[in-house]
């Protein structure tokens, strides 16, 4: 090659064909682009290896080298690679035809395509040129030494692969992949952290409606599948600026820091998650209760405000929050929602606070009270008016609360049974009057039955029956001897379970009772349509008991129709031996009220006990 005046050999340089070169080299030589994926490979390499060009041309490099190797060259060459541009030669075992073991050598240099570059690699992206040459099989003993290093190594690599995936696994929910609460909590800060000063942190709460029918009707498996395809409905719809998380049994949370974000996002979460579903060849249509809060990062910039606004204005912008309080609000309007009707969203207010998370810390005290054996019985005697003996009792809920002393179940019971909560606590109060019936039946010298309330929201629970039945038998309990007193609201419900909760109750001998009888929505109907052997008149028509008519043909209708279907009546509220004469005189079969016994505590009613044999029933003169 012979040179220009000043030594400019440029032109001469460029005619040389460097693809023919690369073509006909002696040793195997393979060139490959971005992510390691061969883009050249000469003819050396192919009838050494006995690859065709055409199957190697577009497979990762890492392919062709063995299980161990690959481990390495991740874990250490594609490093050195980066940083210096260069791999001296390296020992390997490559795979040819067939998964064939090759021992060969490599080095590497990595350059940067100029110019226009091609379809294949663009302009700007990195070539990796790979030398390969074969080399002489190892003995024995090289064989066993660097085989000890390479299992060394790949041991190394996967511990820290290990201890990688645990501290994923901290962070994740196993069943959706998505990020579990602790790792909403840390992306979400980082999140507000990294906001810019133009943005707003929008986060999304969402609750599937009415999940626990699908579990119950399905099972647990649907349940799962239902779980799962909202999550990857989630994925697919938002890209990789979205935080998604499941916080809950069904509760996932959406957040951004950038638009789209509001009003417009939060109408197409509830819409993407009420798209139909198809579990088992069922088509499923699920809704979602959607709460909304918008917080500011710590170096958020406040709109300009002209002077005509400002004297409209709502007051000064809401300070910047932090993860767990946006994650709060965001809750707190999701059960807003749900309270307004559900398959709806809500936007975090100051006036839905004061409500929605007085519930929400009810809830979190009522567990605790779960946890901590907080929670106790009280029993009211029951009279029979027949015979005057001690009928039974009714068990009656009491919370210790640690600073609000004894809490009734008006100041809780409603929220449990709104949260699903209900259920729990339900299950404990049966088991434990269950158990105390139990004694007092092994102590006492004639039968006593034991009334517990149970609401409609427990009949809607497909194991009430299975679990009231083993609580029976785990405690040696005749079914006769329990009353399971029932709401009229629980009653005119249409759910198939609740039908089957009370058939199957009845099935094995335990007494139903409705309670608060005409208060509600049921009538007379109702109790030749379910297996009902007891009614309760309320307390407000006993006590206008021959001071109202109303009151008056009220429970003396009662009386007659019900023992005409051949069912008990009970009478509560009864504060005055008159009335208790009275309703004897009509019928009444069982009385309850503190004419008789205020309710009692486990002590007490031991005393009571002792004493009761002694004591005959009241009456007026007894009163006078």
């Amino acid at each position: 090659m012979t040179s220009h005046p000043g030594g400019d050999s440029t032109t001469d340089f460029a005619r040389i064909d460097f693809e023919a070169l690369v073509l006909g080299a002696s040793i195997g030589i393979i060139i490959t682009g971005a992510n390691d994926i061969i883009i050249r490979v000469n003819h050396a390499f192919t009838t050494w290896s006995g690859h065709d060009r055409d199957e190697l041309v577009g497979m990762s490099f890492l392919r062709l080298l063995s299980a161990g190797d690959r481990i390495l060259f991740s874990t250490r060459t594609a490093p050195v690679l980066e940083l210096s541009g260069k791999v001296a030669e390296t020992a390997v075992t490559m795979l040819g035809r067939n998964r064939v073991p090759l021992p060969a050598y490599f080095t590497a240099s990595r350059t940067h395509v100029d110019g226009g570059g091609t379809d294949q690699q663009p302009a700007g992206a990195a070539v990796t040129a790979f030398l390969v040459l074969p080399r002489r099989e190892r003995s024995v003993e090289e064989a066993q030494l660097i085989s000890a290093l390479h299992r060394a190594e790949a041991a190394d690599f996967q511990r820290l692969e290990a201890a990688g995936d645990l501290e994923r696994m901290a962070q994740r929910d196993p069943l959706t992949s998505l990020l579990n609460r602790a790792g909403c909590l840390e992306q979400l800060a980082g999140m507000i952290e990294r906001a810019g000063v133009d943005d707003e942190v929008w986060v999304y709460q969402l609750g599937l409606d009415h999940f626990r029918i699908i579990n119950e009707s399905l099972g647990a498996i649907a349940g799962d599948e239902v779980l799962e395809t909202i999550a990857r409905r989630l994925d697919t719809r938002f890209g990789d600026d979205t935080l998604l998380a499941r916080v809950g049994d069904d509760e996932f949370v959406i957040a951004r820091s950038r638009p789209p974000s509001g009003a417009a996002l939060a109408e197409d979460i509830v819409e993407l998650v009420g798209t139909p579903l198809a579990i088992d060849d069922l088509e499923i249509v699920v809704s979602a209760s959607l709460g909304a809060a918008v917080g500011l990062p710590p170096n958020h910039a406040p709109k300009p405000v002209s002077r005509a606004a400002s004297s409209t204005s709502a007051g000064p912008p809401p300070p910047p929050v932090t993860a767990e309080t946006l994650l709060r609000n965001a809750a707190t309007a999701m059960y807003e929602a749900k309270s307004a009707g559900r398959n709806r969203w809500k936007l975090f207010t100051a006036i839905v606070d004061d409500s929605a998370i007085n519930e929400i810390r009810l809830l979190g005290e009522i567990r605790q009270a779960l946890l901590h054996e907080q929670l106790r019985l009280e029993y009211q005697p029951q009279l029979n008016l027949r015979d005057h003996e001690l009928h039974g009792f009714e068990a009656l809920i009491r919370w210790d609360h640690p600073d609000r002393g004894v809490v009734g179940p008006m100041g809780f019971i409603d929220v449990a049974e709104k949260s699903g909560l209900i259920n729990q606590v339900g299950l404990w109060v049966c088991r434990t009057a269950i158990k105390e019936c139990a004694r007092l039946n092994r102590t006492l010298d004639h039968p006593v039955t034991m009334s517990v309330n149970v609401s409609a929201r427990q009949l809607g629970d497909s194991r009430l029956a299975e679990s009231i039945t083993a609580m029976l038998t785990a405690h040696d309990l005749e079914a006769s001897l329990l009353t399971v007193e029932i709401t009229e609201t629980g009653l005119v419900t249409d759910e198939a379970t609740t039908r089957s909760n009370l058939e199957r109750l009845h099935a094995a001998g335990i007494r139903l009772s409705i309670d608060d009888f005409g208060t509600g929505h049921a009538g007379f109907a109702y109790l030749k349509d379910f297996p009902v052997d007891e009614l309760k008149i309320d307390r407000s028509f006993v006590q206008g008991l021959d001071t109202s008519a109303e009151d008056t043909a009220i429970i003396v209708s009662c009386i007659e129709v019900a023992h005409a279907l051949g069912i008990d009546v009970v009478a509560e509220g009864i504060e005055t031996a008159e009335q208790l004469d009275r309703l004897t005189q009509l019928g009444c079969d069982i009385a309850q009220g503190y004419v008789y016994s205020r309710p009692l505590d486990a002590a007490a009613l031991h005393a009571w006990l002792d004493c009761e044999a002694d004591v005959s029933r009241p009456s007026a003169a007894d009163v006078e």
